[in-house]
């Protein structure tokens, strides 16, 4: 009698190839993904060095923003939203005097094109950076809800902004636990975290405004105030209210900003409160 194939089959090999099958899918589609995110750091990286050629052959530290690309995710989880990569990159100072050169890129890797979201001169100012952001957003056909506009304006200034996510406001307690937690990572001192915090948080005090988000439906779009926390390194924190205009796509209008505290950035020093 003839044999199938299936009786000469060595036993166990079929479950192994069938494993080993099973197995190489996702990792041919991490291998791919991962030449998708190699490509398009290089795309980043390319777009930086023609904005400034001073940088020249410099060793670029980049880094992948993955917060900024969950929290796009948050708002609304579309294909072409998992298609945009985000990136932030920094060049060394050139003297002592100088501070770090801070660039933030999003590439959408199936087209190559190019989103100069911060620190590129020829973006005129934040206006260069709000146009980059709006044609960015024009490409993802968004939808944005009521309840996802402070998340979204959150977004925005995370991407147009530099440095890591800004923290919003949403009332005092939390104010004061991310202010708090700032000066103690860049002093580890609790006694000096504590002296710098109440005299930040005495001038705050002494420009006292509601802190909560306010989010209303105006004229077809979303008009969002709102307090956010900016937080760079080096300097003290800075309490700043931001009236923006969000359209149901996600098209952003500043209407105004205004620091509440400082008025001014103010350099931290390590020495000193």
């Amino acid at each position: 009698m003839m044999r199938t194939w299936r009786s000469l089959q060595p036993l166990g090999v079929l479950p192994t190839l069938l494993l080993f099958l099973g197995a190489w899918a996702p990792i041919q589609a991490q291998h791919t993904a991962y030449r998708s995110d190699d490509q398009a750091r290089e795309v980043a990286e390319q777009a930086v060095r023609k904005a400034d050629s001073s940088s020249g052959n410099e060793s670029l530290k980049t880094r992948r923003r993955e917060d900024l690309e969950e929290l796009l995710l948050t708002i609304e989880e579309k294909k072409a939203v998992g298609n945009v990569y985000f990136y932030e990159m920094q060049s060394p100072p050139r003297t002592a005097f100088e501070a770090y050169s801070v660039w933030v890129v999003a590439v959408a890797p199936s087209t190559r094109e190019v989103y100069e979201l911060y620190g590129f001169e020829t973006s005129i100012g934040f206006n260069g950076s709000l146009l980059e952001f709006n044609r960015l957003i024009s490409q993802l056909s968004l939808s944005v809800p009521k309840e996802k506009a402070t998340s979204f304006a959150s977004f925005f200034l995370g991407s147009c902004g530099g440095g890591q996510l800004p923290e919003i406001v949403l009332d005092e307690e939390g104010l004061r636990h991310a202010v708090q937690r700032y000066y103690f990572e860049t002093y580890g001192s609790i006694r000096r975290t504590l002296e710098a915090y109440m005299q930040w948080w005495q001038g705050v005090q002494m420009n006292a405004s509601d802190l909560a988000p306010m989010v209303r439906f105006e004229n077809g779009r979303y008009r969002v105030v709102l307090k956010r926390i900016l937080m760079m390194a080096g300097r003290h924190p800075q309490l700043q209210e931001w009236d923006l205009e969000i359209s149901r796509d996600g098209n952003v209008r500043v209407l105004a900003m205004q620091p509440i505290f400082p008025k001014q950035p103010r350099w931290l020093f390590l020495d000193s409160p």
